[in-house]
């Protein structure tokens, strides 16, 4: 088996990968907003269920970060793999990646997981944005309805610890780029 061969076979593996991970994730970015709705509709009947409406944002922020972190990964060998293609022809015959960097984000640059802010702003970002935001709402509502309505602070401090434990992990796996470090220096870079 020769080395292009090779590349093409990992190439093909990798763009099988990202597509079942965006399919994935609007899958559950579909759950989410479904539970969540019926979740705040419920609510109105029944106080109780204000418990829920963190721990599913929550659960969902982490899921769909999840599903970002496998596209990421996919994003970058894909290009890895791209490039090494291209190198071996000496000229661009593949350039998925390209296309992918100006329309969607650009990969190799700081952004807030798949969310490029500034000039690289896209309708990609935005919506990333907004499904973050529409999931801050949900969980800042049962936060409020628990602290205020249920009065159980107990409940309220540990799902607030949870959330910086969460958060902290985050910030440093994606706005620190320490996945996308790992991977550079897998390759070389």
């Amino acid at each position: 088996m020769d080395e292009l061969t090779i590349l093409n076979d990992q190439l093909k593996r990798m763009r099988g990968m990202n597509k079942f991970y965006h399919l994935q994730f609007l899958n559950d970015v579909r759950f989410f907003f479904l539970l969540s709705t019926i979740l705040i509709i419920l609510v109105q009947y029944n106080i109780q269920i204000s418990y829920l409406l963190p721990l599913v944002s929550l659960f969902g922020s982490v899921i769909l970060a999840f599903h970002a972190y496998y596209l990421v990964f996919s994003r970058h060998y894909s290009e890895y793999l791209e490039k090494k293609i291209n190198k071996t022809f000496k000229k661009d015959l593949i350039i998925t990646h390209k296309l992918e960097n100006r329309y969607f984000f650009p990969i190799n640059e700081k952004k807030i997981v798949v969310a490029k802010l500034g000039k690289d702003f896209s309708w990609f970002s935005f919506v990333t944005l907004f499904i973050t935001f529409y999931g801050i709402l949900v969980y800042s509502y049962g936060m409020y309805l628990v602290y205020n309505e249920l009065l159980n602070s107990q409940y309220f401090i540990m799902i607030i610890c949870i959330t910086i434990a969460t958060l902290i992990i985050g910030y440093w796996w994606f706005v620190k780029n320490i996945g996308e470090k790992r991977l550079n220096e897998s390759y070389g870079k």
